[in-house]
């Protein structure tokens, strides 16, 4: 139960973030539109692009992680024996679920702040500042989450890496 409703949210911000980049795609079509046509364009389009460009990789960076699509440099597992390749791997899980929970701790913190203190953030419209960064720490808990159950089970999580057998 738990399982599936994790699921379906993680699924759900990867559509969502998808969605937003389609719709940055039409606003900014339609901002350089109505400005070469001699227009004056909305600044709620603009207001739109910014927030979406913090949502975006927000959301869809856990699915990321589970669809080990997220970057990582190779050079140095190249060289290394797989023994010392899983030892690594397992060094760089760990400390990327560290790294994670710090920063959903401390986004954590910051979004409740924001929301006890009542800030906004002012640009072409007012936006309790919460909702914009509130995306930040449920995006990096997922993501800890996403490296700790590679670790649990003992996956590779390296994306090209991933695809080898595992040793």
């Amino acid at each position: 139960m738990i399982n599936k409703a994790y699921d379906a949210v993680l699924y759900g911000m990867a559509w969502v973030a998808g969605f937003l980049m389609a719709a940055m795609m039409v606003t900014i079509c339609i901002d350089v539109g109505l400005r070469n046509l001699g227009y004056q364009s909305s600044a709620h389009l603009f207001t739109f692009t910014e927030y979406a460009l913090l949502a975006v990789p927000c959301l869809g960076a856990p699915w990321l992680v589970r669809e080990k699509g997220h970057i990582f440099v190779e050079i140095v597992f190249m060289y290394l024996p797989p023994r010392h390749q899983a030892k690594l791997r397992f060094v760089i899980g760990a400390l990327c679920v560290i790294v994670c929970a710090v920063l959903a701790w401390y986004g954590g913190v910051v979004t409740a702040n924001d929301f006890i203190q009542n800030e906004k953030d002012v640009r072409s419209f007012d936006m309790p500042r919460w909702i914009v960064v509130g995306f930040i720490p449920l995006s990096f808990a997922m993501m800890g989450i996403e490296f700790l159950r590679f670790l649990v089970r003992g996956e590779n999580f390296l994306g090209s890496l991933a695809s080898q057998s595992e040793v």
